[in-house]
């Protein structure tokens, strides 16, 4: 959070996906590597404002630090996995309400403010949809 993108590329190499939505700059402001998905700001800066990992895929695909390359990983993970996970890393989680109905829950991470959406709807046990974490708003960096 709050990284330039063109930092970002310089680790990763080029974006392998881009969003079809621009932003004043006349770029646009989402960018992909696989299932990892940044969100820069709207205006001129490509300030890293959210970042959102897609996780209900069968396979999950990430990029490494060798640009261009990538590793895959099984997805799907099931919500007692990411607890066990989470507590086995000592961090602590709390419900989170405002995005929890008939359909999923969620849960957050107060100290990153990383919030996991979990779907609930016809399934054994719930389902991690995505993970994201986004910058305070209103947003308090000056664009450049």
């Amino acid at each position: 959070m709050g990284a330039q993108l063109k930092d970002i590329t310089e680790v990763l190499g080029p974006p392998w996906a881009s969003g079809s939505f621009i932003g004043a700059d006349g770029l646009p402001y989402l960018y992909a590597y696989g299932c990892l998905e940044l969100g820069t700001c709207q205006a001129h800066c490509q300030t890293i404002e959210s970042i959102v990992v897609q996780t209900d895929w069968p396979t999950m695909e990430w990029p490494t630090q060798e640009p261009g390359r990538a590793e895959t990983f099984p997805g799907c993970p099931a919500y007692g996995e990411v607890l066990r996970a989470l507590d086995a890393a000592g961090c602590p989680w709390e419900h989170y309400e405002p995005l929890t109905d008939d359909d999923q829950c969620a849960i957050r991470v107060a100290d990153s403010g990383a919030t996991f959406v979990f779907n609930t709807e016809d399934v054994p046990e719930p389902i991690l949809c995505s993970v994201s974490v986004t910058g305070p708003r209103p947003r308090t960096h000056t664009c450049v």
